[in-house]
């Protein structure tokens, strides 16, 4: 249920929060100067909401592929010599389907600590360049 839900509501999540960032650090790098008090703590609550989103969201895809790598290691470290043959089966059947990770993944971005990372590296980037378009423009 939560992969259905996370699926259908993370391309909006991408979208928007990388539209804030971008907005968020080309306001804060143009207008530095022209900031009252009152926007300062408006911007700070701000960055530190979307700060602490972005970081569950991804913690939470970080650690269902955790659990997932954690279980295989541990089925394959099960003492399987002692068991009958069709227990053996059934954890080698086990540890196939547990080969490859459970993460959240739609349009082939994963949801993990490698993402937050470069989604603050895409808004950091994409501000600054648009900050330099605004100061070439101007002279």
């Amino acid at each position: 249920m939560v992969m259905s839900l996370m699926l259908t509501a993370m391309p909006l999540f991408l979208l928007f929060g990388v539209f804030l960032l971008i907005s968020f650090f080309a306001y804060i790098l143009n207008f530095a100067d022209t900031i009252t008090y009152i926007l300062t703590i408006r911007l700070v609550i701000f960055a530190i909401n979307t700060f602490c989103i972005m970081s569950l969201l991804c913690w939470n895809g970080q650690q269902l592929i955790d659990v997932t790598s954690n279980i295989f290691f541990t089925l394959a470290a099960a003492p399987w010599y002692y068991w009958n043959l069709e227990n053996i089966k059934i954890l080698l059947m086990f540890i196939t389907n547990c080969t490859k990770n459970e993460s959240i993944i739609c349009v082939g971005i994963c949801l993990d600590c490698t993402m937050f990372v470069s989604m603050i590296r895409i808004a950091v980037s994409y501000a600054l360049v648009l900050t330099n378009l605004r100061k070439n423009s101007l002279f």
